[in-house]
């Protein structure tokens, strides 16, 4: 299984996960059969101000899954597009989260309906746009 983890350090799998997947400094990619693992860099070498860019990383790659700590809706969508599967990690482990991977044991995150998703980051708010 080929998976892909955003992180802090191209360290291996001995690495965190970082907690937000577009602005990850590098992406590991981790082979869970073979054990070998590369870090790729999440930088736009094109944009005049070297910033992050997830889809160009990650675009010639071919993955069985991304686990994120987190991620936001667009990104979400935009790896879904992309035929990328991605799945919420369970702890900062990057070794961890490949094992329960590979026991299908982590939840797939998916794009709520725009009506289905929790107002004001789930707190208390008099905002009710999602009810009808």
């Amino acid at each position: 299984m080929k998976l892909c983890f955003p992180t802090t350090c191209p360290e291996g799998r001995h690495d965190t996960i970082y907690g937000h997947f577009a602005s990850a400094p590098h992406f590991l990619i981790v082979d869970t059969e073979s054990g070998v693992s590369r870090a790729i860099d999440n930088c736009d070498g094109q944009n005049p101000h070297g910033g992050c860019n997830p889809f160009l990383a990650l675009q010639q790659e071919s993955l069985d899954g991304i686990v994120v700590g987190g991620i936001g809706d667009d990104a979400l969508r935009t790896m879904n597009l992309c035929g990328f599967r991605v799945y919420q990690a369970q702890s900062a482990s990057v070794s961890e989260n490949a094992a329960l991977c590979v026991r299908h044991d982590l939840p797939e995150l998916e794009v709520l309906p725009s009506h289905l998703e929790e107002p004001c980051s789930g707190q208390s708010c008099d905002h009710r746009c999602h009810e009808r």
